[in-house]
């Protein structure tokens, strides 16, 4: 079962904001990494957060279709269209947040807060 909170937020939220970050990091370039390689990481990074996210939350259908719609960018933005790196990092970074604003309000961690954390 998931942990409770993750610095005092959700889960699902702490990892979908590090997969956009890692996004991010990822399109300002990091030495020896092509476009083919930063597209690769970037999609097993957003599908892995669309993975846990979906273990996380209940119901689980709104954090699938999360996280394919945000692996799906990562991959046609990187090999559906001639985008260089920094692009594809960035429409996934956009797609990340935007979805997970959209379906925040539609899922729940799947087991309550600890009283004590809530306080």
């Amino acid at each position: 079962m998931p942990s409770r909170q993750w610095f005092g937020r959700e889960p699902a939220i702490v990892i979908q904001t590090i997969s956009a970050l890692l996004a991010v990091a990822i399109g300002f370039g990091l030495p020896g990494l092509n476009d083919g390689t930063a597209a690769g990481i970037t999609a097993l990074l957003t599908a892995a957060a669309g993975v846990y996210t979906a273990w996380a939350v209940r119901p689980v259908s709104p954090a699938i279709f999360t996280g394919v719609i945000t692996t799906g960018a990562a991959l046609a933005a990187a090999f559906g269209f001639d985008l260089p790196q920094t692009q594809v990092s960035l429409v996934v970074a956009g797609v990340t947040a935007v979805m997970t604003l959209l379906t925040r309000s539609q899922v729940t961690p799947d087991h309550d807060p600890d009283p004590a954390l809530t306080r």
